[in-house]
């Protein structure tokens, strides 16, 4: 609806531990329970404690195909972000995961400015600061900015959080005492 960002987290691998934080995040910033999570079955998304974690924190729970964007609306807004906003720094390749041999990467110039590049600590500010530009930019269709949108939307039927549910879903049970 309004295209938010509401929750990330940057790490060395896709993996769950960085989803679970990214949903911990949005779920915080959201102060209710998303409806519905997609996901694509990557990054331990089919072990039995990420199918359990997902189907928790929401109504349902469902994969679509890997590599299937049509099957993810967020694919799309991922799209314009990246355009809009990611794009302005010449730091940003566009590349992905499953798109390295395709970047476009002027090696010679990034050699010659690798003392420009981030450090990780400078990429998360850089990072969170993209992500606040767009959720203060105006939406596409309606020209209302993002964050607006968002906070002046109602639903009746979204399930608001407590304390005490941030506890029941974000505390990890182990088959295994730690």
């Amino acid at each position: 609806y309004s295209e938010m960002l509401l929750g990330y987290h940057i790490s060395q691998t896709e993996n769950f531990d960085a989803q679970y934080r990214a949903f911990r995040m949005a779920i915080e910033t959201a102060g209710h329970k998303p409806f519905e999570i997609v996901t694509d079955n990557q990054g331990g998304q089919k072990k039995a404690i990420a199918k359990q974690f997902f189907s928790s924190i929401c109504r349902v729970a469902r994969p679509t195909a890997p590599y299937n964007a049509q099957g993810k609306s967020i694919e799309s807004v991922f799209g314009r972000f990246q355009q809009q906003v990611l794009h302005k720094d010449w730091r940003f390749t566009g590349g992905n995961i499953s798109s390295k041999e395709a970047w476009k990467i002027n090696r010679e110039f990034i050699e010659a400015n690798k003392e420009q590049l981030y450090t990780y600590e400078e990429l998360m500010v850089a990072y969170d600061t993209a992500r606040q530009e767009w959720n203060a930019s105006a939406h596409h269709s309606t020209g209302i900015a993002r964050e607006k949108m968002y906070w002046d939307s109602v639903n009746p039927e979204a399930v608001a959080v407590s304390e005490y549910d941030m506890v029941d879903l974000f505390w990890i049970r182990t088959d295994r005492p730690s």
